[in-house]
This record gives C-alpha cells, structure tokens and sequence, in this order.
C-alpha cells in the first residue's frame, strides 16, 4: 500500500492545491492521501483566515483521504521547525511510504543538494557561514554564500523562493530522521507565492484569495468563487470581515501590559534584543500589524516579529515534537488509516478532544481564536470539546473537481 503525504495550510483552499492532490497521488501510485495541516493558526505567526475545520472538510472534498492537525508550536514556527514538526507526524504514522511538496524549481536533486549540506552541516559550511555572518551579512544571505562557497554547484537562488525553502527543509527533516518515505516534488504552477493579483483563468495564490476578500470586505466575488474547487465550507464566511492578526490587537496589548518590562526571551522565537524593542515601542502600539511593521529591522522580519508576538499571546515558550496524532477528518473509505494509526502508530491517537483527558490549557489557542472570530462575526461559539469530527462519505467526492 502506498500513502502520500502532503504538508498544507489551505487557508483557503484553491484550485492549486486541488491540483497538487491529483498529481501528488498520481507520482506516487498512493491508494490514501494523508494531510498535515495547520490548525488556527498559521506560519505566517497570525491566526488563518478560515478556521481549520472548515478547511479540513475542502480538501477531503477535493482528493484528501485523512487530515491531521500540525500541533501549533510547529504550525507558527520558521520554516525548519514547521518542517520537522510535519515530518515527524508523517513518520511516526508507520505507514506514509511518499511525501510530495510544491517548489518553482521542480528540481528534486537540486533541493537534496542543498538539503544534504544543511542536514549534516560540515565543518567547512560552518567555517564559512560563522564568517560572512561576521563581516555583518543577515543569516539567509551567509548561509546562501556559505553554501556557494562550499560548492559552486549549489544553485544558491533556490534559497530566494518560499517553496523551495520549505522543500529543502523537508528534505532536511528526511535526512534527519533517517526516515524511509521518498520524496517527490512538483513544480508551482501559477501565479507566484508573493503575487496578491487575481486574474481569471490563472491558478491564485492563497495570498491573493485572502487580500481579495479582505479588499471585498469578506464577499465571495466573482473573481473569488471560481479560484475556490469546492467552495461551500468557505462560503459560511460570507459577507463577514475577515479575520486577521489585527482582530486580537487588544488581547495582544494586554497580555504585553500585563507583564510589562519583564524579558521575553523566555518566549519561543523572542530574542533579548526584540524583547527590549518591545518594551521601547510599547506605548506606539495601536494594533498587531501595526506594532509588527514598527518592529521589524533589516535582520529581522515582519513574519519572524510576528511569530514572536503571538508566541507571547499564545504563552508558547518552546517547540516540541508532536505528541498525539490530532485527526481533523477522514473520508469514510479511508477509515481503515484511522486503525492502523491505532494500531501502528507511534503516537497517541485523538479523534474527538471530549474524548480525552485533553487540558484546558492545551486548547487554551483553539478557544481563543474561536471567543475572537464568534464575536467578529457575530455567530455562536464552537466548544473544541464539542466538535465532531469530520467523516465524509465515499459517495460525497467531488469528482468533477479533479
């Protein structure tokens, strides 16, 4: 039996990813499709715009056998963590054989290149990178001339495209790991990750969906529906101000409030020096995205600012490998994957929260974004201890979308 695992956020789900599903199974000859996906919030270090059921239920529409939950100390981390976390759940089913990622290079031996050198990471590469990081360069650009300079026939460019940067990291997790599941990858088709346009007929980024409805106040457009393959989950959204970051600015400012001049360096992702300018610009806050934009330096970016801040928000201190398999759904013919994760894998299994011995602390992130997004929009809250898991019939593939 062959399984293929993906790594996603979805948020939302389009017509790329739908494609990615359908040729993820078809280069790997997989029978089940397994997904990692975020939960509530993103690597981005800000809540998704969709909450990650309503997420979970597009992709088992649109070709997804099973759907498990990224734990959130790796779904808000940097590329490296985000990817050991994923990795490892994929490892530890005991029974993904195959794993296929999106890159612009399309190139699998030019990622494993770069990947072996970052895995292992030689005395030569390290005497290199301490260096150019001494003459003042920022880490990506050391370790771009690091690798270059270890050999020439690295292609140092790859590290310039988020996907490839995330495919390398995968591999990296592979090597690390000593995992037996085989790569593949799949050249990104489409408009460019960074592109935030939307043009009929051309594949959308995700980026570009959410600053559309953002830009639409939260209306399914026109331009919107048809990038979306099964749209229905998303459309409970309709006509409701998105969510984002800026929607937890007064939960953020009085968690800093609270303990106010104390170091944050304790925090995961917070350094002593961004803890100091955290407290310096305090009293300038006036919203998340706003406070994020005021900290961010030429060696520090926005997203890595982010992350930090909603680590102290979320009172996460480190990452950690998953500890459970977290199951978001599954589709009814894919049942007997729930079993053997049972039966084979090397990690707790929960399907429901309610039946577990599960914390009010280990939820406390799920319930948090939920209290935010139920007041925004003005609809009922949903208990995480209530929720049912999502178990789509055979007979329910949309099959006209693949």
């Amino acid at each position: 039996m062959n399984v293929v695992g993906i790594i996603a956020e979805y948020n939302p789900f389009h017509q790329g990813h739908a494609l990615h599903l359908r040729e993820a199974r078809a280069q790997a000859g997989a029978d089940y499709t397994v997904v990692v996906m975020s939960g509530n919030y993103v690597q981005r270090g800000t809540p998704a715009m969709f909450d990650k059921y309503t997420r979970a239920e597009a992709a088992l529409r649109c070709g997804a056998d099973l759907v498990l939950e990224l734990p959130i100390t790796s779904a808000t981390a940097s590329a490296e963590y985000f990817a050991m976390g994923a990795v490892w759940l994929l490892e530890r089913t005991g029974f993904v054989t195959d794993l296929c990622f999106g890159s612009e290079c399309g190139s699998l031996s030019d990622l494993h290149r770069t990947a072996e050198v970052l895995a292992h990471e030689p005395e030569e590469y390290r005497i290199l990178l301490r260096s150019s990081l001494s003459e003042g360069n920022s880490f990506p650009k050391a370790r771009a001339l690091a690798l270059a300079g270890l050999n020439p026939s690295i292609h140092t460019v790859l590290l310039e495209s988020p996907n490839n940067l995330l495919g390398i990291e995968y591999l990296k997790a592979l090597i690390r790991l000593h995992s037996d599941i085989r790569p593949h990858t799949i050249a990104r088709l489409g408009k460019d990750y960074h592109e935030l346009t939307l043009e009929a007929g051309q594949p959308a980024s995700a980026g570009a969906l959410r600053s559309a409805l953002l830009a639409s106040g939260g209306h399914f457009t026109e331009e919107i529906r048809p990038q979306l393959p099964y749209p229905k989950p998303f459309l409970s959204y309709e006509g409701k101000t998105p969510l984002t970051e800026d929607a937890f600015s007064l939960l953020l400012l009085q968690k800093l409030r609270s303990i106010q001049d104390t170091p944050l360096d304790s925090y995961f992702d917070v350094s002593r020096e961004l803890s100091n300018r955290i407290w310096e610009k305090l009293d300038c806050f006036s919203s998340f995205s706003q406070f994020t934009d005021l900290l961010k330096t030429k060696n520090l970016t926005r997203t890595a600012v982010s992350r930090a801040l909603l680590h102290v928000l979320l009172n996460i201190r480190e990452w950690h490998e998953p500890e459970a398999f977290r199951v978001l759904g599954f589709r009814k013919n894919a049942e007997p994957l729930v079993g053997l994760l049972k039966e084979k894998g090397a990690l707790p299994l929960i399907c429901a929260p309610s039946d577990t011995e599960l914390s009010p602390d280990t939820l406390y992130a799920d319930h948090l974004y939920e209290s935010v997004r139920s007041l925004l929009h003005g609809t009922p809250f949903h208990n995480e201890y209530r929720r049912k898991l999502l178990v789509i019939p055979s007979s329910e593939r949309e099959e006209g979308l693949l």
